[in-house]
C-alpha cells in the first residue's frame, strides 16, 4: 500500500468534491465533520445511517487525521446506475495500487446481498481484464471489512452505498488508529470501563471545541479524567474539577500516566462543584468546556417512563445550573460541549434532558449548511439503556 498512516493510499485522493464517510456515532460523526471542515462545506447528506457524504471545496489532509467520529473515508469515484454498471474509472484506480496477490476487499453499507454479490463480480472482472489475475478477495463476514481488519489484512478496500437511486462506489484511504484509542482506554491506570466515555468519543467531543494546542479546555466533571487524558495528548492545558475527592485522585493518576510523569504538568486538577465555576476560577475565563455530567444512579434493567422522568428532573437542577456557572466562565469565542444521558425506557419511550442556552445568552453551534437539532444523538453507542446526546453552546457574536 502506498501512503503514511493513517492514510492507506495518496491523502491527495481524498482532495475531491465528493467524500465518504463510515460514521463512528451517527449523526454526531457529521456535527464533528462539519466542525472541523467549517468553511469548506457546500453539502452534506446521510444516504444512510452509517454513511455520510460531504461536498467540499477541498479536504485538508491534516484535518482528517484528527477525525475521531470515522471508521473510514473515501473518495467518490463511480455511481452505478445499476450493480452490473461500469466501474472502469474505479478498477483503473484500483490497479494503479494493487499489485499480484493483493488483497482487496468491497464493504458494503445498506446494499443487499444480491446487489453486493453483482458488485464483486463485476469488480473482479474488471481487475482481471487488467492482467490482475491472482489478487485476493477477501469476504468479510457481513459484507463489512471492519477497519482494524483493513490495517491487519493490507487490504486495498472499496466501499459501496446506496447514493442518488444508484451504487456509490470509492476506495478507502484513511481509517483512524484504532489501536491506540482503544490502549488509551484500557491501559492507563484507572480504566473504569463501565462508566468512562470512550477515548474515541472524548476526541470526538475535543473536536467539537475547535480548540487549538496551546489553549486551555476545563471539565468541571472530570470523573476519572477521560477527556482531559484525550485533552493532554493534543498539547492543550487542562482543567478538571470533580465534587469526589476519590475521582480527583484516579484523574490526575491517569494524567500523568498520559505525559509519562509523576508531576502536574500541563494540567490542574482539583475538587470543587461545577455550580461555582466563577468563583473557584477567580473570575478568569477558559478557551472551551467539554464535559459529561451524567449524574445518574446506575439501572440494571430499563425502567419505567415515570421513573425515568423523575430521575431526570432530579439530575436537570444540577446541569442547568452547572450550565450557568459555565456560561460565565467560558471566552466570548469559546465552545460548552455537553453531554446529556438519554434513558430508554421499558414502555418503548426515551427521555431526555433538555438544556437551554438562550435563556444564559448562549446559542447552539451551527458549522456548515446543515442545520443541526439539539441534542444530537449518538448512534451505535454499546451502552445499554442509558444512551447519550449532546449540546454544543456558544457565547452570541
Amino acid at each position: 500500500m502506498v501512503g503514511e498512516m493513517p492514510f492507506l493510499l495518496p491523502n491527495s485522493l481524498m482532495k475531491t468534491r465528493d467524500a465518504a464517510t463510515i460514521l463512528a456515532f451517527g449523526k454526531l460523526s457529521i456535527l464533528e465533520a462539519c466542525s472541523l471542515m467549517e468553511g469548506s462545506v457546500e453539502r452534506a447528506e446521510a444516504p444512510t445511517e452509517r454513511v455520510a457524504v460531504f461536498r467540499t471545496t477541498g479536504l485538508d489532509p491534516g484535518l482528517l487525521r484528527s477525525f475521531a467520529g470515522a471508521h473510514k473515508l473515501a473518495p467518490v469515484v463511480v455511481v452505478l446506475d445499476s450493480p452490473s454498471g461500469d466501474q472502469g474509472p474505479l478498477v483503473d484506480l484500483m490497479s494503479l495500487h494493487l499489485e499480484e496477490k493483493s488483497n482487496f476487499s468491497l464493504s458494503a453499507y445498506g446494499i443487499g446481498d444480491d446487489d453486493y454479490e453483482e458488485l464483486v463480480k463485476t469488480m473482479l472482472d474488471g481487475l482481471r481484464s487488467r492482467g490482475l489475475r491472482k489478487v485476493r478477495l477477501l469476504r468479510p463476514k457481513g459484507n463489512e471489512l471492519l477497519s482494524e481488519r483493513v490495517l491487519t489484512r493490507g487490504a486495498l478496500d472499496v466501499v459501496a452505498f446506496p447514493y442518488h437511486g444508484g451504487i456509490a462506489l470509492g476506495p478507502t484511504v484513511w481509517v483512524p488508529d484504532s489501536a491506540s484509542m482503544r490502549e488509551s482506554g484500557t491501559h492507563r491506570p484507572v480504566p473504569r470501563p463501565e462508566i468512562a466515555l470512550s477515548p474515541r468519543l472524548a476526541r470526538t467531543l475535543l473536536n467539537l471545541s475547535g480548540l487549538k494546542p496551546g489553549q486551555t479546555v476545563l471539565d468541571p466533571f472530570c470523573g476519572s479524567g477521560t477527556i482531559l487524558v484525550e485533552a493532554l495528548k493534543r498539547s492543550l492545558r487542562c482543567l478538571g474539577l470533580d465534587s469526589r475527592a476519590g475521582r480527583v485522585l484516579e484523574a490526575r493518576e491517569n494524567l500523568r500516566w498520559a505525559i509519562g510523569g509523576v508531576t502536574d504538568r500541563g494540567f490542574d486538577i482539583r475538587k470543587g462543584d461545577a455550580r461555582e465555576l466563577p468563583r473557584i476560577l477567580r473570575g478568569t475565563k477558559v478557551d472551551a468546556i467539554v464535559t459529561e455530567p451524567l449524574l445518574l444512579p446506575s439501572l440494571t434493567a430499563r425502567p419505567k417512563t415515570s421513573t425515568a422522568e423523575a430521575l431526570i428532573r432530579e439530575s436537570a437542577e444540577v446541569y442547568n445550573d452547572a450550565l450557568a456557572s459555565m456560561a460565565d466562565s467560558i471566552q466570548p469565542h469559546g465552545r460548552i460541549v455537553v453531554v446529556v444521558p438519554v434513558i430508554e425506557t421499558m414502555d418503548g419511550d426515551e427521555v431526555t434532558l433538555t438544556l437551554d442556552g438562550r435563556r444564559l445568552g448562549l446559542r447552539s453551534y451551527q458549522p456548515g449548511p446543515v442545520g443541526f437539532e439539539y441534542p444530537v444523538r449518538l448512534s451505535f453507542e454499546s451502552t445499554r439503556w442509558v444512551k447519550r446526546a449532546v449540546y454544543v453552546f456558544e457565547p452570541p457574536d
